[in-house]
């Protein structure tokens, strides 16, 4: 049995109680059946919970759809090592850092004003990197592969109002698109780039971000994730810093 306490003006208490109680007390000494309270009263008093109940339910169960596109540099750190060296089979064995421009767009579902998931997919573009043998000191000028990861994250809100900080964590897949190559060394000899057998890794990022709403339906967003690609046989890990735009519905 649920009830729900409110007060008359003198202060005394009732309950509203959602139950089949009996309408009518049976009265042995008279012999006659007397009414109880009114199905009248019950009924008004049974609509008023649910009016209040899903009132407050709508209050904390909001739920709102979300659509951000944003733009930014991802910060990809070195990866390999010179002990990877491997005369004519890894000549240069590491990846220095680089910041290669990367495009996006997420969807959010809110299942509350504060806890939501979040769809979100980033294409990272090409960028130039200088690569260097350790055993000669030989460098060559490559293009790093353009890559598009996808991920399902978990988005929570520590504030409803205009400014909304929120973290996120989540995974997905990364998928690479490389295609062999050959460049010319400093010292004019040729090498060729394979692409890897494997082109589909795992992911996994966690960031953090704000959102200042400037309409009901239209905001900025700031975003800042960490993520790390499980690749074979460098893990490859990045700070993508992006700014974009929100629209809510």
């Amino acid at each position: 049995m649920t009830s729900l306490q409110r007060k008359h003006g003198n202060g005394e208490a009732y309950s509203i109680r959602f139950s089949l109680d009996r309408d009518l007390v049976y009265n042995s000494n008279e012999r006659k059946m007397d009414k109880g309270p009114s199905p009248v009263k019950h009924t008004g008093a049974a609509i008023l919970a649910l009016f209040l109940f899903f009132t407050h339910a709508g209050n904390v169960l909001a739920q709102k759809f979300q659509l951000s596109v944003f733009a930014g540099v991802n910060r990809v750190s070195a990866y390999g090592e010179d002990a990877d060296y491997v005369l004519g089979e890894n000549d240069f064995p590491v990846t220095p850092a680089h910041s290669p421009f990367a495009l996006g767009a997420s969807f959010t579902f809110f299942f509350t004003k504060n806890l939501g998931v979040e769809a979100d997919g980033r294409y990272i573009l090409s960028s130039k990197v200088t690569l260097l043998d350790p055993s000669d000191q030989d460098t060559v000028g490559v293009d790093t592969a353009k890559h598009f990861s996808l991920t399902l994250t978990v988005i929570y809100q520590f504030l409803t109002g205009k400014f909304r900080p929120y973290l996120v964590i989540g995974g997905g897949f990364d998928r690479i698109q490389a295609k062999s190559a050959s460049y010319i060394t400093e010292y004019g000899f040729e090498i060729a780039v394979e692409a890897p057998e494997s082109k589909m890794d795992p992911v996994a990022n966690f960031g953090t971000g704000l959102i200042f709403d400037i309409t009901d339906r239209f905001g900025i967003r700031l975003d800042l994730r960490y993520a790390v690609i499980f690749s074979d046989p460098d893990r490859v890990s990045g700070l993508n810093t992006a700014a974009g735009v929100s629209f809510q519905f």
